[in-house]
């Protein structure tokens, strides 16, 4: 169920031809940049800075691919037998195109899913993709609160949000997310470290300054780790887990380390410019760096680490 069409999206059709060029700047131009070809957020407050185009689409589609390979599973929570028997509410807290959502609603058809993200343009509707009977969409930006009662779903996730909320942003989201948790419902965050671990030189030089990229953005690239905290704080999530599976990056990790490496490279290769700054390399040897940094992963045995931290709301 995406947004029905309003007044103000019919001011905006582009064969209303009344003050057209004025009317465009003010429903596209203000919520999306374009640079070097992509297309980005322009949401004041909101830190996540990677693009939103069809690109970045595929790219976010192989990596849920890649993450359901290596887990295993699309989740970890006790939820199967209930979500099997049906009629159930499922969030999928900053959806993107869509990928875990459509995953879900089509191994549990009796129950209702819902996807939230900044970004309508990433749906499946807007792709012209057809999408199953119990799944809606909704255009919502997370930090300012989601629109729901409390106590409205049995089923909360959010997966790689790590570069979408600051370190203050995250506790509150965290609240929030629980908030509209049903008493006895679960609730699980899938996140990343964004680090490398058994790293060479280049690749820790590379670490250290993305790291002050991420923090003069005030986003956190271990928010993995604190999620526990989080949820611990509210006194009312409980049973907590907390799983990690580490993951060969590059080609000595076969074909998924090299298709997560190609992945991983691919989701930043817009902010060239800006990496370059912070690493002090010209731009026009970045390509050649990368390639480095790719070979450092197969002679260091490189790997990077994935976690999923779930709990159940107390009754």
């Amino acid at each position: 169920m995406e947004r029905n069409l309003s007044k103000s999206d019919i001011k905006f059709h582009p064969l209303n031809a009344t003050n057209w060029k004025e009317d465009i700047d003010e429903s596209i131009l203000e919520n999306y940049r374009f640079a070097g070809g992509r297309r980005f957020h322009n949401v004041e407050g909101v830190p996540y800075f990677l693009a939103n185009d069809e690109e970045e689409i595929s790219r976010l589609e192989m990596h849920h691919y890649l993450y359901r390979y290596i887990w295993q599973s699309i989740y970890s929570s006790p939820m199967h037998d209930k979500l099997a028997l049906g009629n159930l509410k499922v969030l999928d807290s900053g959806c993107g195109p869509g990928a875990w959502i459509l995953d879900m609603a089509n191994s549990y058809k009796e129950s209702i899913f819902v996807g939230v993200d900044l970004s309508p343009t990433m749906f499946p509707s807007a792709q012209n993709k057809n999408t199953p009977d119990n799944v809606a969409f909704l255009e919502r930006n997370i930090i300012e609160g989601f629109p729901f009662p409390n106590d409205t779903f049995d089923f909360v996730h959010q997966g790689f949000m790590n570069f979408a909320f600051t370190k203050n942003q995250w506790q509150d989201v965290v609240f929030d997310i629980v908030r509209i948790t049903k008493p006895g419902g679960w609730i699980e965050f899938t996140e990343t470290d964004i680090e490398t671990y058994f790293a060479g030189p280049l690749t820790k030089k590379f670490m250290k300054s993305f790291h002050g990229l991420l923090n003069a953005r005030g986003l956190d690239p271990f928010i993995a780790s604190r999620i526990e905290s989080y949820l611990q704080s509210t006194n009312q999530v409980i049973d907590i887990h907390v799983e990690h599976k580490s993951t060969p990056l590059g080609s000595h990790g076969k074909k998924l380390g090299e298709l997560l490496c190609c992945n991983e490279w691919t989701s930043i290769s817009h902010a060239k410019a800006y990496i370059c700054k912070f690493v002090g390399i010209p731009i026009e040897e970045y390509d050649d760096f990368v390639e480095k940094i790719k070979k450092e992963y197969d002679e260091n045995k490189s790997y990077c680490k994935s976690y999923r931290i779930y709990g159940r709301k107390k009754y």
